[in-house]
């Protein structure tokens, strides 16, 4: 651009490409300071001044976690604490509000699981003598260790579905119980059930006194003592899966045959 001024002096000012997109970006990154970081338009947004990028309000944060899968929510909750349908949990009954299960395990990451108000049929953990591919295998106690209770149950249910297809319930009937298991309270959890890993039941056994209380005061089933076989997830070999037998202890060999019946309960991460 080229401007004439008075008294015949001239003054050229030369504008580059270069400058104006240095300007442009800087106009951009000024933006992006000030907290406009949205290259698309946004409900409730507001456009920077400069530049095309916008402000936008974030997502309102759920109060409680997520039902089905680990949030590190369970830092704000100990073991025997009602679990309500919201994703809260709370020592107390609270009024207005709907329990879908009892804490039963909080880890170190602070992700925890909690277990159902109720059991389900017994059934065999399978109809078959099959070594499940990328199902560890525990022995000698080592299932003390293992927490990964929906971890093992979809391996299991993929396995099965990729061997069975539709029938694959018909083969491993304990899994496939917990997996299209779903309260009436919360009909939307279904699949996101599991069947409990061997150390899951071991600490559900080690504080069922005050998971019981927990669930008396909301008047669910509780865990009743003298239970022969309650399946775990967990897998000791071909034909053995760990269970938690009626001494409270972790077993497998005798009364725990996958072809053999078991107490059925799930629990669900969150």
């Amino acid at each position: 651009m080229r401007v004439i001024l008075s008294a015949g002096k001239k003054v050229y000012f030369t504008l580059l490409a270069s400058s104006i997109s240095a300007f442009a970006q800087c106009a951009e990154t000024d933006c992006n300071t000030l907290g406009y970081d949205s290259t698309t338009a946004c409900d409730n947004g507001i456009k920077c001044p400069f530049g095309e990028y916008w402000a936008c309000p974030e997502p309102a944060k759920p109060e409680g976690a997520v039902l089905g899968q680990c949030t590190g929510y369970a830092k704000n909750c100990k073991i025997a604490d009602i679990l309500y349908t919201d994703g809260t949990c709370s020592a107390d009954v609270i009024s207005g509000k709907t329990p879908i299960a009892v804490v039963v395990y909080i880890g170190s990451d602070n992700c925890g699981q909690a277990l159902a108000l109720e059991s389900l049929e017994n059934s065999k953990w399978s109809t078959e003598y099959v070594d499940i591919p990328n199902l560890a295998n525990y022995e000698n106690y080592g299932p003390r260790d293992d927490f990964k209770s929906c971890e093992n149950t979809k391996t299991v249910i993929d396995y099965s579905y990729k061997q069975y297809g539709d029938n694959a319930s018909e083969y491993y009937p304990a899994f496939w119980k917990v997996y299209n298991y779903a309260p009436s309270t919360m009909l939307e959890t279904k699949g996101k059930w599991c069947l409990p890993s061997a150390g899951m039941l071991e600490s559900i056994y080690w504080n069922k006194t005050a998971i019981n209380q927990s669930l008396t005061r909301i008047n669910k089933e509780n865990i009743i003592n003298g239970i022969v076989l309650w399946w775990s997830s967990s897998e000791a070999n071909k034909k053995n899966a760990w269970s938690l037998c009626s001494s409270g202890t972790l077993c497998y060999g005798f009364n725990s045959g996958k072809l053999d019946y078991g107490y059925v309960r799930p629990v669900i991460e969150f």
